[in-house]
């Protein structure tokens, strides 16, 4: 993938720089903020070479990049420098979230950016059961008692990742948000929190006010309402506190009211929520066994497309951390994982076309050994659509599978065929031949079933609209120059403060900041028309060049004033001949930007349409050719 020029495409389909308020990325998506959404052309965005689907969710324009997002992402920044903090964006009026649908979307946000630390973390875990298990390491060793601080350090300390990433989607600061999480796991606290509690007591703040006993290690939802209300304690603080004493005052007053608020009201409040998230899942659970599992299996490619995956994070860390293992959300998730790899695979032997078995084949492959299935997902199985009810029924039925057997996860690592150990219990080696036989019927059943159903294979890829089919476009033999009709600095048109500009409706071309208040006759040919309004003026060269010469974004509201336009509608020009002067001072002190595009209208009969790369130009330079 080109990813400079994927970047360049995807930055101009969604307005340009001006519309990005701010730019994230998760392990497969671009998350942009976007002034405006209404304006981007999500047909035109899909279509762009490397993307595989697009998403609006929790006031973010998503789009699906895969595994190559980081590089895109890099791209991105080079062409805008982008702020990489998430901010809220108000909710429109029309736009109703239930409570339960609200409490979601802000977890799965905050937990996104957090997944690769705890994959790192818990694939350590991995290698600590599978290493002894071969007779490599032995548990009673100095090196297993490191690797295992390393592997547990990311899940203990899990309230200071998400008080990171918290700060940022509430628009705190980040090393108070840190600070508040670091005292909710300080080694005194926690000491006296237990003495306390074994001696059938209670703590007290103040002599009076019992903080009441709660474990923050491991979990997630207290401190995500502690850095939530930080961010008011940070306002308050600063309205009250003199400008003189801010540097000392403010931190110490930040924190000394913000701790005894998380502590008392908000830790045991989040800790009560996440214990009754979990009682409501796992008593679903129990009700219905492990029929439960293969219907979460069955729907979990949807809960991934409705980005809500990331919220199931802290049930399963919290189970995990109590019980030592987690047998229900993590089978239904791997058994989904393992359908939408097999699928793409089934996609990927199947299908004719060169490109699109490239693209399923990687699918395949990040979803069975990565555990990252978006690619297979929003790149495969969804944009085809029978396969995805193929790996719907595999991962069904692997669902059933596994909870008959009654796997149990014991580390939360990408649930993939090379993390299969997870699975395996200690003592029990059976356990080891129920995970990979429920990995066996996954991918079998779904591989089969997807074949059985089909798809309609993909037969032309048309990623790029830069260009036209060559049997629509007019080939002409000899390239064609346009001089610049103004004289001063070029710019891109991606740059132009109108989206009717920007995003190429007109058709593509260049723009100008002009220097110079004349327009001249790029071409020889004729003067199609001149706008009542003097601003802007269409011109045909002879050979058959339909140009566009706009002086200014939304200068038609001075109805004349300031352009002379010097020829009129039907004249013929020569090249250089004065078409219109306009008074570039006075149309910028009447508020005006004097950015002036210059348009190929008739773009659509043109195989190649380019833009010059000089930053300057005169009435004598070159500024587009078409071929």
């Amino acid at each position: 993938m080109d990813y400079e020029n994927t970047a360049k495409k995807i930055l101009q389909r969604v307005g340009g720089k001006d519309n990005v308020i701010n730019l994230v990325h998760c392990m497969t998506r671009l998350r942009f903020t976007l002034k405006d959404e209404s304006i981007v052309d999500d047909e035109a965005v899909k279509k762009t070479k490397g993307v595989m689907g697009i998403m609006k969710k929790g006031g973010q324009y998503q789009i699906i990049i895969g595994n190559d997002v980081g590089n895109v992402f890099n791209e991105l920044n080079k062409l805008g420098n982008f702020s990489n903090e998430v901010k809220e964006v108000p909710a429109k009026s029309n736009e109703k979230k239930n409570i339960f649908t609200m409490l979601m979307d802000t977890i799965s946000g905050i937990m996104a950016p957090v997944i690769p630390a705890i994959i790192g973390a818990a694939m350590i875990k991995v290698l600590l059961t599978l290493l002894p298990m071969i007779g490599v390491l032995s548990t009673n060793g100095q090196t297993y008692q490191l690797l295992s601080v390393i592997g547990d350090g990311a899940f203990f300390f899990m309230p200071v990742l998400i008080a990171i990433s918290a700060s940022k989607k509430f628009g705190s600061n980040m090393y108070y948000a840190a600070s508040i999480a670091l005292i909710m796991l300080h080694p005194n606290l926690i000491t006296l929190m237990n003495t306390a509690h074994d001696a059938g007591q209670t703590v007290k703040f103040l002599k009076y006010i019992p903080v009441t006993y709660a474990s923050y290690s491991y979990s997630v939802i207290p401190i995500i309402l502690a850095v939530y209300s930080l961010r008011y304690v940070e306002r308050f603080v600063d309205k009250i506190t003199p400008v003189v004493t801010k540097n000392f005052l403010k931190p110490m007053l930040v924190v000394l009211i913000e701790a005894p608020i998380a502590l008392i009201i908000l830790g045991p409040l989040g800790a009560i929520c996440g214990n009754g998230l979990s009682t409501v899942v796992y008593a679903i659970h129990d009700k219905l066994g492990f029929i439960a599992i293969g219907l979460v299996a069955g729907v979990y490619p949807f809960v991934v497309m409705a980005g809500m995956h990331h919220a199931f994070t802290p049930i399963k860390l919290g189970m995990i951390a109590t019980t030592g293992y987690e047998n229900f959300i993590c089978i239904g998730e791997l058994c989904s994982n393992m359908a939408q790899g097999a699928a793409s695979l089934a996609v990927a032997l199947r299908s004719k076309n060169k490109d699109f078995k490239q693209i399923a084949g990687s699918s395949a492959f990040s979803a069975l050994f990565a555990g990252i299935t978006e690619p297979a997902l929003y790149g495969v199985t969804l944009r085809l659509k029978r396969p995805m009810l193929g790996a719907c029924i595999g991962g069904a039925v692997g669902g059933l599978v596994g909870g008959f057997f009654q796997m149990k996860c014991f580390g939360i690592a990408t649930p993939a065929i090379v993390t299969i150990v997870q699975y395996v219990e200690k003592g029990k080696p059976q356990t080891l031949l129920f995970a990979a036989l429920t990995i066996l019927v996954t991918v079998v059943v779904t591989f089969v079933a997807t074949l059985i159903i089909g798809f309609e294979d993909i037969v032309d890829e048309d990623d790029d609209l830069d260009f036209v089919e060559e049997s629509n476009a007019q080939l002409l033999d000899n390239e064609i120059s346009i001089t610049s009709p103004v004289e001063g600095k070029v710019i891109p048109l991606t740059e132009v403060k109108d989206p009717t500009f920007s995003q190429e409706i007109l058709g593509k071309g260049a723009a100008i900041i002009p220097e110079k208040g004349v327009v001249y006759a790029p071409f020889d040919g004729k003067v199609d028309a001149v706008f009542e309004t003097g601003h802007a003026l269409g011109l045909v060269s002879e050979d058959g060049v339909e140009l566009l010469v706009h002086v200014g974004i939304d200068t038609v509201n001075l109805k004349g004033k300031y352009f002379t336009p010097k020829k009129k509608s039907g004249d013929t020009m020569k090249k250089g001949d004065i078409l219109l002067e306009f008074d570039i001072d006075k149309i910028k002190a009447n508020g005006y930007d004097v950015t002036t595009p210059i348009i190929i209208s008739n773009t659509e009969q043109f195989a190649k349409v380019k833009a010059c790369e000089d930053k300057v130009v005169t009435k004598e330079s070159k500024l587009l050719s078409v071929q």
